[in-house]
C-alpha cells in the first residue's frame, strides 16, 4: 500500500506539472500572437498621426521690401537652414544669417546694373533659380549655388555664389513687369510676365541669344491677378473675376495656344501656386475657399482642366501658398495670420496654427522640415514634422483622383522614378486581389477534395484508403514556392497555349468520371462479386485520362471552330478581356493544388467520425450507399468539411509564393478569370525589401499585414459561430 501510495503520488505530480507545461505553451501562444498583432499594430498606428508645426525662431530681416511687397515673391532659404535670402527692390540678393553672430551677405543681381528697379521677383521651387523682373520690361535670372565648408568633418559655415542665366527682354514695350514666374523645363528657359491689366508677355529659349515670345491677352474687362508657369510650356493666370486660363506655348507654334478657360470661383482668387512637379494647381480665394486643379485625358479622349480636390476652407481669404519640395504638401497662409499645412491627394488638414502671425512671403525648406513667413523686419521660422501627409483613411480604402487621371480610381502605385511622383497607396486593388485569388482557387479546390474525402471514406476499400490518404497529405508537404516556380515558368505557358483545351478538360473530367461509375454498375453479376469495394477507381481513372487526351485532341478544333482560331483574340475582340499569360486561371489550378491537401485531410477525418451505426441503420432501411453517403454522412460530417474549407480558405489567403510567381502581380480590380491579381501578403513581400524603415510605405505595409491578420480573424471567428451551431444541429444524431 506504500509503494503503490508512492506511486500515484508521483503521477499526480507528473500529471501537474504536464498540466502546468501544457497550459504554460497555451498561453505564451496567446501571448505571441497578441503581441505580433500588438507590434504590427504599433508599426501601422502613426500613420493617422498629425503633422506638427510650431515657431521656434525669428530672424531679424532688414528688407526694403516692406510685409507685403506687390509682385516680389523670391523668399528662400538653404537646405542647411543658415541662411534667409530675399531679392530686394534695388536689385540686390541678401542674405539673412539664422544665426546673430554671423554677419550677412548680399550680392547685386547678376545681370543688372546699378540704379535698375526690381519690380517683381520669384524663385523656383527647386534648383534656387531667381527671376528679377524690372520697370522697363526686363527679366534677369540667376542661380544660388552654396558649397558647405567643412572643419573636422562639421559643417563650418557656407559659401555663397550667384550664377547668371542670362537677361531676357520680355516686353518689347518696355512696360513694368507686375508679376514674374520661371523656371527651367528640359533644358529650357521660360518666362511668364505680368505687364498690363490683360496682357502677359511670354519668353523661353534654350539659348539666350534666340529667344521666342509672345503675347497672350485676358478678356477684355478682366484683370490678370497671378501668373504661373507650369511643366511642358503650360501657362496658368487668374483675374479679379476669378477666372482661370491656361495656355501651352507648343514648340512648333509662334502662339501660345488657349486650351481652357474655367470659372474657379465666383469670387476674386487671391493666391495660385504650383505643386511639386508643375502639373498640379492650388488656389485660393477671398473666401477661404482653397481647391486643386489639373489637366487630364477625359474618357472621350479629350483634355480639359479638372478640379480634382476641394479642401476644408479657411476662416479668411488666401493670400499665399508655400508648395513643399520634397512631396505634395502645401502651406496656405491667410488673411488673418493663420498657417494651414494640407496635402494635396489626400486632402487631409495635416496641421494648422490660427495665430501664426503669417505673412504671403512663405517659403518651406527644401527638406520640407521648416516654414518660413517674412515680414518687415523678420523672417519666423516654423519647424515642421510632417511624416505621412500622404494617408488618410480615404486615401487607403477610397477612391482618389490621382493627378492626370480622368476620375477617382483605386490604385496602388507605391513608387515612381522621380521626386514629383504622386504615390499611390490605395489597398483596395490589394484587398479585392486576395478575395478573387481565393474565391477562384476555392471554386477549384473545394469540390474535388469534399468529393474525394467522402468517397475515400465511404467507398474505397480499405487497403486502397491507406494508400490514397498518405499520398494526398505528401502533396500538403509540397513547398508553395515549388509549386508557385512551377505555374509560373511551366503551368502557365500550357495553359496559354491549350485554353480551350482547359476548359473542354474542366466539362469532359466529371462527364467520363461519372460515366465510369455507371460502367462499373454494368457490370455483370458475376464479375462484379469477384473485385472488391472501392476498386472502381481502376475504371474512373483511365477513363479521366482519356478526357483529358481527348480535350487536347479536340481543342485546337473548338477554337477555330468557335473562335476563328484564336480565343485570346476574340476574348479581347468580342467580350473586352485581355488575356495575361499568368492569370487567375493559372492561380486557381496551382493554388487549389496546395488548398486540396488540407481540406481533404481534415473532411475526409469528419466524414470518417460519423458513427458507423447511422450509415448502418440507412443501408439497413433501403437506402443505397451514395444516398447513405449524401443524405446522412455529409449532413452529420458537416461541421468537420466547413472547417476544413474555413482552414483552407485561410490557408489561401495568407498565401504568397504561389500568387507571386504565377500571376504578373498586377494590382487590378477586375474580377475576370483571365486578369492577374496582386494579394495582401504577395504585396508585402515584393514592397518590404524596398521600403526605407519607419517611412509611409514601410507602416502602410505593416497596415495591410494587420489588415489580413484581422481578415483571418474575423473569418475563422464567423467560421467558428457556424461550425458550432451545425454541431448543436446534428449532435442529436
Amino acid at each position: 500500500m506504500a509503494a503503490a501510495t508512492k506511486r500515484i503520488a508521483r503521477l499526480k505530480r507528473i500529471d501537474r506539472a504536464a498540466v502546468f507545461i501544457i497550459t504554460l505553451g497555451g498561453i505564451s501562444v496567446v501571448i505571441g500572437v497578441l503581441g505580433i498583432l500588438v507590434f504590427i499594430g504599433a508599426e501601422a498606428i502613426p500613420l493617422f498621426k498629425s503633422a506638427r508645426i510650431a515657431p521656434i525662431i525669428s530672424v531679424a530681416v532688414n528688407s526694403s521690401a516692406g510685409a507685403n511687397p506687390s509682385g516680389l515673391r523670391a523668399l528662400g532659404v538653404d537646405e542647411y537652414r543658415k541662411y534667409i535670402f530675399t531679392v530686394e527692390p534695388d536689385a540686390r540678393v541678401r542674405f539673412h544669417p539664422v544665426d546673430p553672430a554671423v554677419a550677412p551677405q548680399e550680392f547685386p543681381f547678376p545681370g543688372l546694373t546699378g540704379g535698375t528697379r526690381v519690380s517683381a521677383s520669384s524663385r523656383s521651387h527647386l534648383g534656387n533659380l531667381l527671376a528679377a523682373g524690372t520697370e522697363d520690361g526686363r527679366v534677369a535670372m540667376a542661380q544660388i549655388l552654396y558649397t558647405p565648408q567643412y572643419e573636422q568633418q562639421r559643417l563650418a559655415g557656407l559659401e555663397i555664389s550667384l550664377r547668371e542665366r542670362g537677361l531676357a527682354e520680355v516686353d518689347p514695350g518696355h512696360r513694368p513687369i507686375r508679376q514674374v514666374s520661371f523656371i527651367e523645363d528640359e533644358g529650357k528657359n521660360f518666362i511668364a510676365a505680368i505687364v498690363s491689366a490683360e496682357e502677359i508677355a511670354l519668353w523661353q529659349a534654350e539659348d539666350p541669344a534666340s529667344p521666342r515670345r509672345a503675347i497672350v491677352r485676358v478678356p477684355a474687362g478682366q484683370v490678370v491677378e497671378h501668373v504661373r508657369l507650369g511643366r511642358h510650356a503650360s501657362i496658368t493666370a487668374v483675374t479679379k473675376a476669378g477666372r482661370m486660363y491656361h495656355w501651352i506655348f507648343e514648340a512648333d507654334s509662334e502662339t501660345p495656344r488657349l486650351t481652357d478657360d474655367v470659372l474657379v470661383a465666383n469670387e476674386p482668387v487671391t493666391a495660385i501656386e504650383y505643386l511639386i512637379g508643375g502639373s498640379s494647381l492650388v488656389v485660393g480665394t477671398a473666401g477661404g475657399q482653397v481647391t486643386s486643379w489639373f489637366r487630364a485625358t477625359m474618357q472621350d479622349g479629350t483634355e480639359a482642366l479638372i478640379k480634382a480636390h476641394v479642401y476644408e476652407p479657411q476662416r479668411s481669404a488666401v493670400v499665399g501658398f508655400a508648395p513643399s519640395p520634397r512631396d505634395r504638401s502645401f502651406a496656405a497662409v491667410g488673411g488673418d495670420g493663420s498657417l494651414v499645412l494640407r496635402h494635396a491627394t489626400s486632402e487631409r488638414t495635416l496641421a494648422a496654427i490660427a495665430d501664426a502671425r503669417a505673412n504671403p512671403l512663405i517659403v518651406i525648406a527644401p527638406k520640407a522640415d521648416a516654414i518660413y513667413t517674412l515680414d518687415t523686419a523678420s523672417a519666423t521660422a516654423f519647424s515642421m514634422h510632417n511624416p505621412h501627409p500622404e494617408v488618410s483613411l480615404g486615401a487607403l480604402i477610397g477612391k482618389v483622383w490621382y493627378e492626370g487621371y480622368a476620375q477617382p480610381e483605386y490604385v496602388w502605385q507605391s513608387t515612381g522614378a522621380s521626386d514629383d511622383f504622386e504615390p499611390k497607396l490605395s489597398l483596395m486593388p490589394l484587398i479585392f486581389g486576395t478575395i478573387k485569388g481565393t474565391l477562384y482557387a476555392m471554386l477549384f479546390a473545394v469540390p474535388i477534395a469534399v468529393l474525394a474525402a467522402l468517397y475515400t471514406s465511404q467507398f474505397v476499400h480499405p487497403n486502397i484508403k491507406a494508400k490514397i490518404k498518405p499520398t494526398v497529405e505528401i502533396m500538403a508537404a509540397l513547398p508553395s514556392v515549388v509549386i508557385g516556380f512551377l505555374a509560373g515558368l511551366y503551368l502557365a505557358g500550357v495553359v496559354e497555349k491549350n485554353l480551350v483545351a482547359v476548359f473542354a478538360m474542366m466539362v469532359l473530367f466529371p462527364i467520363f468520371g461519372t460515366s465510369g461509375v455507371v460502367l462499373w454498375k454494368m457490370l455483370p453479376q458475376s464479375v462484379s462479386s469477384r473485385l472488391r469495394s472501392g476498386m472502381e477507381v481502376l475504371m474512373i481513372l483511365p477513363l479521366l485520362l482519356i478526357a483529358g487526351w481527348f480535350a487536347v485532341q479536340i481543342g485546337p478544333s473548338l477554337e477555330l471552330w468557335l473562335f476563328g482560331g484564336d480565343a485570346k483574340a476574340w476574348l479581347q475582340s468580342t467580350m473586352g478581356l485581355t488575356y495575361d499569360q499568368r492569370n487567375c486561371l493559372v492561380v486557381g489550378l496551382a493554388m487549389g493544388f496546395a488548398v486540396i491537401p488540407i481540406i481533404f485531410t481534415i473532411a475526409e477525418d469528419a466524414f470518417t467520425s460519423v458513427p458507423s451505426s447511422l450509415t448502418a441503420a440507412s443501408l439497413a432501411l433501403g437506402a443505397s450507399r451514395w444516398q447513405t453517403a449524401v443524405r446522412v454522412v455529409l449532413p452529420t460530417g458537416s461541421p468537420g468539411v466547413f472547417s476544413a474549407v474555413m482552414i483552407g480558405f485561410g490557408r489561401a489567403v495568407g498565401e504568397t509564393m504561389i500568387v507571386l510567381m504565377a500571376t504578373g502581380n498586377t494590382p487590378v480590380m477586375d474580377w475576370s478569370i483571365f486578369n492577374g491579381i496582386r494579394t495582401l501578403s504577395a504585396n508585402i513581400a515584393v514592397e518590404i525589401p524596398e521600403a526605407p524603415y519607419g517611412g509611409t510605405l514601410y507602416r502602410t505595409l505593416f497596415l495591410a499585414a494587420a489588415l489580413l491578420f484581422v481578415m483571418t480573424f474575423v473569418i475563422n471567428t464567423i467560421a467558428e459561430v457556424i461550425r458550432q451551431r451545425l454541431r448543436e444541429r446534428y449532435k442529436a444524431v
